[in-house]
């Protein structure tokens, strides 16, 4: 029997992904980059600047960076060429949701071992989406938690800074009346007696995020 005969070298160049390395944090690209380092069909690097956006590459990055990338650069959005891993020592599920709402296409937590991240790069450079295993089930544990509408979720996010009804009300633009009835929802869904109660159980239940995450 003949050998099967290896690809062409067009062939093997079109099946790498290119990786780059844009997370803000030294120690953690470097950990990155040792983790991906040597991998077969893979090409890392770390770059000074975003890649343009017609280059297919996967570009993994902290949580800021990457929100910032899909939302404000060309061609790094859903279905385009330029895929945004986020890797980020955040995992609630609020933090999570709003991430791939924004368009990243993966999120990984920084506890990730190196077979998850290898495998995560590799489904996002075909095109796939990936939520890590520590991502995954926090946005499965919140399936049976408060759906809270989006007003409701303004209501917390600001009720969450120790803000009176009536900065909440000048915030959105709604009445003071109208935010009372938010607070009075938001007490029934969390089945909590005070505003502070609100904020607490939105916290532990990963429905809340008091700053943005890096």
């Amino acid at each position: 029997m003949n050998a099967p005969t290896p690809p062409s070298s067009g062939r093997a160049a079109a099946h790498r992904i290119r990786v780059y390395l844009m997370h803000s944090c030294p120690i953690v690209c470097a950990g990155l980059g040792a983790m991906l380092a040597g991998q077969p069909g893979l090409d890392v690097s770390t770059p000074a600047e975003w890649p343009g956006h017609d280059e297919a590459c996967v570009v993994i990055a902290d949580y800021a960076a990457a929100l910032r990338a899909v939302r404000t650069r060309p061609g790094s959005g859903p279905e385009r060429a330029v895929r945004v891993l986020v890797v980020s020592p955040h995992g609630k599920e609020c933090e999570v949701r709003r991430a791939v709402d924004s368009g990243v296409h993966g999120y990984l937590l920084q506890g990730a071992d190196a077979g998850e991240l290898l495998e995560c790069v590799r489904l996002i450079g075909m095109g796939c989406r990936y939520l890590g295993a520590a991502a995954s089930r926090s946005v499965a544990n919140a399936l049976g938690r408060p759906a809270l509408t989006r007003r409701e979720a303004d209501v917390l996010s600001i009720l969450s800074h120790g803000h009176p009804d009536k900065q909440i009300a000048r915030e959105l633009g709604i009445g003071v009346g109208t935010v009372k009835t938010h607070m009075k929802q938001l007490m029934h869904k969390f089945e909590a007696s005070t505003r502070t109660q609100v904020v607490l159980s939105a916290l532990e239940q990963g429905l809340l995020a008091l700053s943005p995450p890096a």
